[in-house]
């Protein structure tokens, strides 16, 4: 009786999650406004992204549907070319009706540099920057949350103040500030 019982409330659970319409998420790559960085630094990042919107068990249980990022890169770009005064936040909401998506994320990576420079006494010098930009926009709730962060490092030559080090840093604390995980996590 007991296996009957637990196979009843499976079936039920899939039936009730499965009729509700999955919602629509589009992760846009990553937007660079400066130095573009190299390739593995952009796969460590993007990396960061797709698991922040990553839906365990999505295939099975179909909360969402992910929308090709392509197509969503290609609309934002044909948005923006119009009227390329506009913050980037501003044009989530009309890229949200075009593509007709539920939930868009996108990631800016806005500073990324680095510069070595040598002492007269033989100390090498790292001098490095990295600002990074997530906006999230909900259509469902009109809710759109922009946050940005910045580090910057001028010490001693050290490998956790490298650019790349930092940009990943930034990308760890908009994540966290947009609470990105948490509206993901709550999709029913």
């Amino acid at each position: 009786m007991k296996k009957f019982l637990v196979a009843l409330s499976i079936m039920i659970f899939f039936a009730a999650t499965g009729s509700a319409q999955p919602v629509r998420i589009a992760r846009l790559p990553i937007i660079f406004q400066s130095t573009i960085p190299d390739e593995k630094t952009c796969s460590e990042l993007e990396t960061k992204i797709a698991r922040a919107v990553h839906i365990p068990l999505n295939g099975t249980l179909q909360l969402a549907e992910y929308l090709d990022p392509k197509i969503s890169a290609q609309t934002f770009n044909d948005i923006w070319r119009e009227n390329k005064k506009a913050r980037l936040a501003d044009a989530m909401t009309e890229l949200a009706e075009k593509i007709d998506a539920d939930i868009i994320v996108c990631p800016v990576l806005k500073d990324f540099n680095q510069y070595v420079s040598f002492c007269g006494w033989g100390e090498t010098i790292l001098i490095s920057r990295a600002e990074a930009e997530l906006i999230v926009y909900d259509r469902r709730t009109d809710e759109l949350i922009d946050k940005k962060n910045s580090q910057f490092h001028h010490d001693d030559y050290n490998p956790r103040g490298t650019a790349s080090f930092l940009a990943q840093i930034c990308f760890d604390k908009v994540i966290e500030k947009s609470g990105l995980r948490k509206k993901i996590r709550d999709i029913r």
